[in-house]
């Protein structure tokens, strides 16, 4: 019995090494919430909670979420380190305003922006719709209830001259509009996306349709009151049938992180980020449109975490 109880004492005290070994490496896990199991939000961050795993001395877990408002709701409350959001949302949050009225956020940093989502205001191409002034008594369709498109739709109606209500809203995500575009049951849809965007791809390759620019006078008004938007320019070509440059406005998808996490592991997270980009573009086409040069372009006043600006000082992104 004594040498059964002494050899279950000792495979213990393995075990228990074994565990604080694993401890000291890895330490309490950053939180990184992402997205709905069916976009790219989730799929893009357990890549990069893997390789961030993978490389440093610290343990990163991804989880599912409803998006980008609960992302920041969660880090404000200290359920979550690291997540993914819209540059406006992350405004709100920082300002206590929209979503986070009375409630600022102001411990929410930028650790990189990513890609933008733009605009792509896709009409039937019909001769009574040749601006976006003319989708005024059409019916249109905004985005998801309650996603980023929404909100934008109706900034962009409205830099136009349209109140909400002055159109026939439908309220779906991509693929219900491509399918409701295809019916011939609405006239325009707001394809909020990195570019190229693979709806409208398809809507433009497959449907009559063709993409519309916004007026000088809207863009000025949508960047100047709206800090988080900045003009856009889709390149002729880049859609089937486009011979003209199409003239848009975007913001960023970035990651954000709470203040809280150390400057060190700040660094490294934006560090292993960047010097990955082309690997991960494997695996995540989005990945294709990342850019260093550009991560703390159109931030809109929310602060830069300290470990991420150590990194762009180092490769010239920021003095």
């Amino acid at each position: 019995m004594k040498g059964k109880f002494l050899i279950a004492m000792l495979m213990g005290a393995v075990l228990l090494l074994g565990c604080q070994s694993n401890a000291e490496r890895y330490g309490e896990p950053l939180i990184f919430t992402t997205g709905t199991t069916t976009g790219v939000y989730y799929s893009l961050g357990a890549g990069l909670s893997t390789l961030w795993t993978n490389e440093m001395q610290k343990r990163v877990a991804s989880q599912a979420s409803n998006g980008s408002i609960e992302n920041l709701k969660l880090m404000s409350k200290g359920e979550a380190n690291i997540a993914f959001t819209t540059v406006n949302f992350a405004y709100e949050a920082y300002n206590g305003t929209g979503s986070f009225k009375g409630k600022p956020y102001k411990g929410v940093r930028i650790l990189a922006n990513l890609y933008p989502n733009v605009s792509h205001i896709v009409a039937k191409n019909d001769k009574r719709i040749q601006t976006i002034e003319d989708l005024k008594g059409k019916s249109f369709v905004f985005g998801a209830a309650g996603s980023a498109t929404e909100i934008e739709s109706k900034l962009v109606l409205e830099a136009h001259g349209i109140k909400p209500d002055e159109v026939k809203g439908n309220y779906v995500g991509f693929t219900e509009a491509t399918d409701l575009m295809r019916n011939g049951q609405v006239d325009a849809v707001n394809i909020y996306s990195g570019v190229p965007s693979a709806a409208t791809t398809e809507l433009i390759s497959t449907l009559d349709t063709k993409v519309l620019s916004f007026s000088e006078e809207a863009i000025h008004k949508l960047t100047e009151k709206y800090p988080w938007n900045f003009k856009y320019v889709i390149e002729p070509n880049t859609y089937d049938k486009q011979s003209e440059p199409i003239i848009t406005i975007g913001q960023y998808s970035a990651i954000v992180i709470d203040e809280s996490v150390s400057e060190e592991s700040a660094y490294q997270l934006t560090k292993l980020l960047w010097e990955n980009v082309e690997e991960l573009s494997k695996s995540y086409s989005i990945a294709k449109q990342f850019d260093p040069k550009k991560a703390v372009e159109g931030t809109a006043g929310v602060p830069i975490h300290p470990g991420a600006l150590k990194y762009y000082r180092e490769i010239g992104v920021v003095e």
